[in-house]
């Protein structure tokens, strides 16, 4: 766009308009291919819009000569309306001028709506333009990525099979096919009869195979990462998804599907440090993730390590990557990536060189990437050794953690045990791992104050089996032992009695006391209600006073008692405030249900289950002449709905006969205001609220 040339361009002043004109006027102009609109406003002139009748492209010049990229919707609008023709107004010639110039034939259009849609349809291109190139970049990208090659296959499928291999046997023809050479051979090549699940030579290849004569295919996965230099300007970790596949009559195959790439930037020590691309629906993107990829840990490819981290702010995970990729280390490799502290690279390579393999995997997806590696976990990041590191001072619990590969579980029982000076067999922490209790967990619980890990296995197993029949998963037992604890304690129980802190029958005894605590509560509760409502009741019996008579004057006529249900009339407002309160909805805090009651409009009555008269059950708000304008229960729900309308009606039923001439007065009144309020709801466009009473709306029938 010409903007020199624009500005030089005198600016047009408005037909008709007059000086110190409060309004807004808009004067259009056509200089080569640009349509120029001035805006005026309070007599003065205010900026300057230009579109190009050809391609659509717009600009705004404002007062003190800044160019702005703005559509006129946004220039002379509000970003939220379409300017109008009423608002700004524009003289009839250059009206003219404009939709001959846009080639419009309707006159009647407004002119600033036809000048967007020529700029949307711009902005439109520019947008799909813009994300064409972006692309087609990607691509070039991605394509320049190389295969693995046959090394990667051939290391990544030692690594994740060895030199597994099998002898599928083909029943009808009697022999067995090679994985290992894809030849075929008899039992009698074989030298004996080979039976499933053993082990045999391939007497064509060699080969040791496992016998396997139920299935005709096999399948394992592992992950890989590969890390390698892609140009100058940028590294690339790569993740891979590894399947190994066994199948009768064919050798063993390999496939690797590559659904993550890192982008490694060179020399940049900023915020651009790393580009993300996900495979989505077979083609690479770097704009969100839908699929959901995600790193997972595996190995490690050895080779290009150092070139790829080389210059990138990875650059000092390099020596530690290759000694992990040597020695076939699985883990997060980018997890790892994301926590640089020195003292943390150096902490895994104890890890490593220590070969706590285990501990070091599971360590890897303790890394967030939003934090690091916390200072909460299990492994100390800035220790000097590895006694400091594991937080282990006893040389015998380390060796135990290596020869039995442990991992985070195992070391934070250890650390209990180095702790606590307490011996704890592999039987016993096998039974925790298998069911998800940590020592971290023992040991912040109630239940290792009275137990010990033995004791309490026991115990919750014998739980399980006398008091949840066998079907209560052990960790979530502990749970309720850990409530049962906590209850005990706020009751006040002895818990250094033998009988209180291991309670024969756990399940009962936790039911006992939540039933305790539940009663212990609600009549905490219901003195703060109690307190409040009083304050709220004697504003509105000041704000309303002689209500309390209506309702006793009602009271003859209203309550009523049926087989399953009854009808009571609350005394005061202290009582309806309560029951807002204990149901949890407005009408003891809403002001019209009281002023309506002081009209004699409609009156608030409690329904309430036969064999629990003191329990708010139902509030019901009923007009004189019995119908019923709204049934609500705890908190504006309706439970057993269908249930209690057949009460109601023969409730309305006996109010009508109860009724005289002045209930039948008030009767009318109150319908008349019933049909004024919804009319004014349905003129508001109140839907929901009118829905909701028209749908507890229930005429005397």
């Amino acid at each position: 766009m010409k903007h020199k040339l624009i500005e030089k361009l005198p600016c047009k002043r408005p037909a008709g308009m007059e000086k110190k004109d409060p309004g807004k006027y808009v004067a259009a102009q056509l200089f080569d291919r640009y349509l120029i609109l001035d805006l005026w406003s309070g007599g003065e002139w205010r900026c300057r819009h230009v579109t190009d009748t050809e391609s659509g492209e717009y600009a705004t010049c404002d007062a003190d000569g800044g160019w702005t990229r703005e559509n006129v919707e946004n220039a002379f609008g509000d970003y939220w309306h379409m300017p109008d023709e009423d608002l700004f107004r524009i003289a009839k010639e250059d009206r003219e001028l404009v939709l001959e110039t846009l080639g419009v034939h309707w006159r009647s259009d407004n002119v600033y709506e036809r000048i967007s849609r020529l700029e949307y349809s711009y902005a439109r291109e520019c947008r799909e333009r813009k994300e064409e190139r972006r692309i087609q970049r990607v691509r070039e990208l991605m394509d320049s990525v190389p295969d693995p090659g046959k090394p990667v296959y051939d290391w990544i499928a030692g690594k994740a099979a060895g030199d597994l291999h099998y002898a599928f046997w083909y029943k009808e023809a009697g022999d067995y096919s090679c994985t290992s050479c894809g030849g075929r051979f008899g039992e009698e090549a074989a030298g004996a009869r080979l039976k499933h699940k053993t082990q045999a030579s391939c007497p064509l290849c060699g080969q040791k195979l496992n016998v396997e004569k139920r299935r005709c295919s096999i399948r394992t996965k592992a992950r890989m990462t590969m890390i390698h230099r892609l140009d100058e300007k940028r590294g690339i970790e790569r993740h891979f998804t590894v399947a190994v596949c066994w199948e009768r009559g064919m050798c063993r195959t390999v496939s690797l599907r590559e659904n993550i790439r890192c982008m490694l930037h060179k020399g940049t020590w900023g915020r651009d440090i790393c580009d993300l691309y996900y495979l989505k629906y077979n083609e690479w993107d770097n704009r969100g993730n839908p699929q959901n990829q995600r790193w997972k840990p595996g190995y490690l490819y050895p080779e290009g390590i150092r070139e790829g981290l080389e210059n990138t702010v990875y650059g000092r995970w390099a020596d530690v990557f290759s000694c992990m990729a040597s020695m076939g280390i699985k883990a997060n490799y980018n997890k790892l990536l994301i926590e640089a502290r020195e003292s943390f690279i150096q902490m895994v390579e104890y890890l490593a060189k220590g070969r706590f393999y285990r501990l070091l995997e599971e360590t890897s997806e303790e890394v967030s990437y939003n934090g690091g590696y916390g200072d909460y976990n299990v492994l100390n990041p800035i220790g000097n050794d590895i006694h400091e590191v594991l937080y282990l001072w006893d040389s015998q619990k380390i060796n135990r953690l290596r020869q039995e590969d442990g991992g985070i579980h195992l070391l934070e029982w250890l650390q209990w045990s180095d702790r606590e000076g307490k011996k704890i067999g592999s039987d016993i922490l096998a039974w925790y791992e298998k069911n998800g209790i940590s020592g971290r967990t023992y040991a912040k619980s109630r239940a290792s104050r009275y137990l010990s890990p033995e004791q309490l296995m026991h115990y919750i197993e014998r739980q399980r089996e006398e008091s949840y029949s066998g079907e209560k998963r052990a960790w979530s037992i502990f749970d309720s032992y850990e409530d049962y604890l906590s209850m005990a304690e706020k009751a006040g129980k002895d818990l250094t009695d033998r009988m209180v802190c291991r309670p024969r029958e756990l399940k009962r005894r936790h039911d006992e006391l939540v039933e305790e605590n539940q009663k212990r509560q609600e009549a905490l509760q219901l003195q703060s209600d109690r307190d409040r409502a009083m304050e709220e009741a004697g504003k509105m019996e000041k704000k309303y006073p002689g209500a309390g008579a209506v309702l006793a004057g009602i009271k003859p006529k209203y309550e009523y008692e049926g087989e399953k249900f009854l009808v009571l009339v609350p005394e005061n407002f202290l009582e309806i405030t309560m029951e807002g309160m204990a149901l949890h909805h407005c009408a003891g805090t809403t002001e019209r249900y009281f002023d309506r009651i002081l009209q004699q409009e409609t009156y608030i009555c409690f329904l309430r289950r036969r064999e629990e008269p003191e329990k708010p059950f139902y509030t019901i708000e009923v007009e004189p002449g019995g119908t019923i304008r709204q049934h609500r229960g705890m908190y504006d729900e309706e439970p057993y709905i269908e249930e209690v309308k057949p009460f109601l009606r023969e409730w309305q039923k006996e109010i009508r006969k109860r009724m005289d001439k002045q209930d039948q007065a008030y009767s009318r009144i109150s319908a008349l205001k019933r049909e004024q309020n919804l009319e004014e709801l349905r003129q508001k466009g109140n839907t929901r609220v009118l829905e909701a009473l028209m749908e507890d709306l229930m005429e005397v029938v």
